[in-house]
């Protein structure tokens, strides 16, 4: 089959193996237990060779796994039932032992920082957040000789885009895993693992799925690296139940095309807010003045994403509340990669989880705004971003 995007995304995990049929849509499987006439056979599938207990292996979460892997170019990959799921389960399956150090970004997603300090407490671990896209994150990544790395491919919500190759040969000197959530550009903007990532983690509730209508998460990579995460799935019960995997397997099918009018759409829409004297900062990798902006056009094959945040100008938390109230075509919603333009306040969405210390560190300020840019037509979403701006600085 032909390894061009558009291609794998339409037809990667269409068909079970085994099987002489071939639906054009893959059925739903809902039945969560299958019997065997022959104990043998029974036997093998509760090694996981067949389907038996959804919780040992299921068939939509199979083709699913199959999608996915095909289009971040790993040899496998496993489903959960969310990306918070999807990130503790690379967490637990590093065995570690008290003392040892997990590196993270500092300017990352909140609740993936709050998961990671409850987690490094039981397990005894030193967390140390670092802002990846410094100058000096591979040198104290070397020094601090951490056991795992985990990093964002464009950080929530202040889009900095890491270099993905430097971290890699970073956590090599020193044997370190590396896991990328790569859910903002997606396996279409980038292939993390071919940057020399040890894993890539979705969030498959976003872009992958599209439509806001299935939780789910994955974890993409060797298919030595990923056993130990089936196993722990085998024993967590964070299985990803069949209407959920069916309904991300059909956003699958669409996702180069979708993403890659995203990316037009949020670059357009980044262009207009900068000319707007009532926006202070607009934050996108596609633009010339982003601070990661050389490093985006190696790392970010796919374009630059659908994501934008921007700074209103003077404005505090009150304001931006005004301004989610005051869109018209936009929705003011705590998610992300919806075929309609989604917006929230960073420091009470992204950022909630962290304290005002850790905000403030990671530069998140109360002006803050993040945009799902949607597939709508780009001036009317950015016409409709102004307007609410200019609404809610009326005073």
């Amino acid at each position: 089959m032909s390894k061009k995007q558009k291609t794998v995304a339409v037809h990667a995990g269409a068909q079970l193996t085994g099987s002489k049929s071939q639906p054009v849509v893959p059925p739903i499987h809902v039945s969560a237990v299958s019997y065997f006439d022959n104990s043998d056979e029974l036997d093998a599938a509760l090694d996981g060779k067949d389907y038996v207990y959804s919780r040992i292996a299921a068939p939509n979460a199979a083709l699913l796994e199959e999608a996915v892997a095909a289009l971040e170019g790993t040899e496998a990959c496993v489903a959960y039932a969310s990306g918070m799921a999807a990130l503790r389960a690379v967490f637990d399956a590093q065995n570690f032992k008290a003392g040892d150090v997990v590196v993270m970004p500092a300017d990352g997603y909140g609740v993936t920082r709050l998961l990671f300090k409850n987690l490094a407490e039981r397990a005894r671990v030193r967390l140390e957040p670092l802002i990846l896209t410094d100058a000096s994150a591979t040198e104290r990544i070397v020094a601090l000789r951490p056991k795992l790395v985990l990093a964002e491919s464009v950080t929530n919500p202040l889009l900095r885009v890491p270099d993905l190759r430097a971290l890699s040969r970073a956590c090599r000197e020193v044997n370190a895993v590396l896991a990328v959530d790569a859910t903002f550009p997606s396996p279409y903007g980038q292939k993390a693992c071919e940057l020399g990532a040890d894993y890539a983690i979705q969030s498959t509730t976003k872009w992958l799925n599209g439509h806001s209508d299935a939780l789910g998460g994955t974890v993409s990579g060797g298919r030595e690296k990923l056993a130990a995460l089936r196993s722990g799935r085998l024993l967590g019960g964070d299985v990803l139940g069949p209407f959920e995997a069916w309904l991300t397997l059909r956003g699958v099918r669409t996702l180069p095309v979708r993403m890659k009018a995203h990316c037009e759409h949020a670059l357009h829409v980044a262009k207009r807010l900068a000319e707007s004297p009532l926006v202070e900062r607009v934050h996108y990798p596609g633009l010339p003045g982003h601070p990661d902006h050389e490093v985006a056009k190696q790392v970010l094959l796919g374009g630059f994403g659908g994501m934008v945040a921007f700074d209103i100008k003077g404005a505090g938390r009150p304001d931006c509340f005004r301004f989610l109230e005051a869109v018209k075509l936009a929705r003011a919603a705590p998610s992300l990669g919806d075929v309609c333009t989604l917006v929230m306040h960073a420091a009470s969405a992204a950022a909630r989880r962290m304290t005002p210390e850790e905000r403030q560190a990671a530069g998140i300020g109360e002006s803050l705004v993040r945009v799902s840019v949607g597939l709508e037509d780009p001036d009317d979403i950015a016409d409709d971003l102004l307007a609410a701006v200019g609404e809610a600085m009326k005073r």
